[in-house]
């Protein structure tokens, strides 16, 4: 016969389990919840902005300037994910805990060895921004983009204009080099001529940008483009909520610097097994190497894991084969797999690859200096007769 005691115990443990169950099925919902500043944006006083005139306020800065074949500059992902600011303050230590052992080896890591590397710290939307396109979220990350602009100013000044560039961010960090390319560079003819490619990675590139805003820079479609866009999202089908939400939500900087929601919108997915946009899936034959980075120095290089991945460009969204290194697998209890990564999937092949459009573009500038630049228009002339000279 059961006891009072054993009775409460039974109904004790069942309410456990069931909170259990509810916890782990409602898991991403009360995540969100857990990362939501609570103070509307309106009334919320941002940190101070960064001086970029100090070396405190960059994660990465050579200490040659002009060295190797080209300049980087990166914007690292998001790495705030309290719920105190909207803003993260520059001093956030867990946030720069997190980007100096996890976020920039594992992102940044592969473009070291091309030479100048920059990567500014900026005051960058907490992380709970990805997930609400009102106001509180779109006003954090635009004030976000305008340190972003600022730092690249610096790094434009700081740098020479005759030497190619390379433009990496990673989830936020890639919204904010799309408005660069956006604001800045496609703006600018010369700016155009040095850049051998931007990398958007973990972030959402609508298709119809290159009908407006990016006309002058294309999507790169094959390995040997340069002065082009490569952008991908790279998730394991357990995943597919997620892409989902960046197909159904993604975002564009309007003329006014102002972001706005283009829903369902077709996204660039540029297969980083070929680097191109075919849809076919792709052997893990291909695939040159993942890598972990994570508490290593910035320039050491880790080793590769080869032929470990196949990946499938799926309606804008870069479905890769789950690793069968558990390391290498994105983690996915209460948000982490929205947070900085402790690996690249294509850490090798990216660096293959930024290495090879640079020097295209090297090859590229030596030709373009050999020639004039063309006459775009028709030029009359007047007729003047030849009168022969007296003797």
């Amino acid at each position: 016969m059961v006891t009072m005691r054993q009775a409460l115990a039974l109904i004790a443990a069942a309410s456990l389990a069931a909170a259990a169950v509810v916890a782990v099925v409602f898991q991403d919902n009360i995540a969100r919840f857990n990362l939501n500043p609570r103070i509307p944006y309106q009334i919320y006083t941002p940190p101070p902005p960064p001086a970029y005139g100090a070396r405190g306020a960059w994660v990465l800065w050579p200490d040659e300037a002009g060295a190797g074949l080209a300049d980087v500059f990166y914007v690292h992902s998001s790495t705030y994910a309290a719920r105190r600011h909207w803003n993260a303050p520059l001093n956030a230590k867990r946030a720069d805990a997190v980007l100096r052992r996890v976020a920039a080896p594992n992102e940044a890591g592969p473009f070291m060895g091309l030479g100048a590397v920059y990567g500014p710290r900026y005051r960058q939307a907490t992380l709970f921004a990805n997930f609400t396109h009102k106001y509180d979220g779109l006003a954090a990350r635009a004030l976000a983009y305008g340190d972003v602009e600022a730092a690249f100013e610096t790094f434009l000044k700081e740098r020479d204009p005759e030497r190619p560039f390379v433009l990496v961010g990673y989830g936020q960090g890639g919204l904010h080099v799309l408005g660069l390319l956006q604001y800045r560079i496609a703006k600018d003819e010369a700016l155009r001529a040095r850049l051998a490619a931007a990398y958007v990675i973990g972030e959402a590139t609508p298709m119809s940008i290159f009908d407006n805003g990016l006309a002058a820079i294309p999507p790169c479609r094959t390995p040997g483009d340069i002065r082009c866009v490569i952008s991908y999202i790279d998730l394991e089908p357990t995943f597919d909520d997620d892409g989902q939400r960046f197909r159904d939500r993604s975002l564009v900087w309007n003329d006014n610097k102002k972001l706005v929601s283009l829903p369902k919108a077709p996204l660039l997915c540029v297969n980083p097994l070929t680097w191109t946009l075919s849809q076919a899936p792709i052997s893990a034959e291909m695939h040159i190497g993942a890598a972990s980075a994570t508490g290593l120095q910035m320039g050491e290089t880790p080793p590769a894991i080869a032929k470990t991945i196949g990946a499938q460009c799926i309606n804008g969204i870069l479905t890769v084969d789950p690793p069968q290194q558990k390391f290498l697998r994105r983690k996915h209890w209460f948000g982490d797999q929205w947070r900085a990564q402790d690996f690249n999937l294509f850490y090798h092949d990216l660096t293959a690859d930024a290495t090879r459009r640079v020097e295209n573009l090297n090859i590229t500038l030596e030709q373009e200096a050999r020639f004039l630049a063309p006459i775009e228009e028709a030029v009359d002339l007047e007729v003047s007769p030849i009168n022969k000279a007296p003797e």
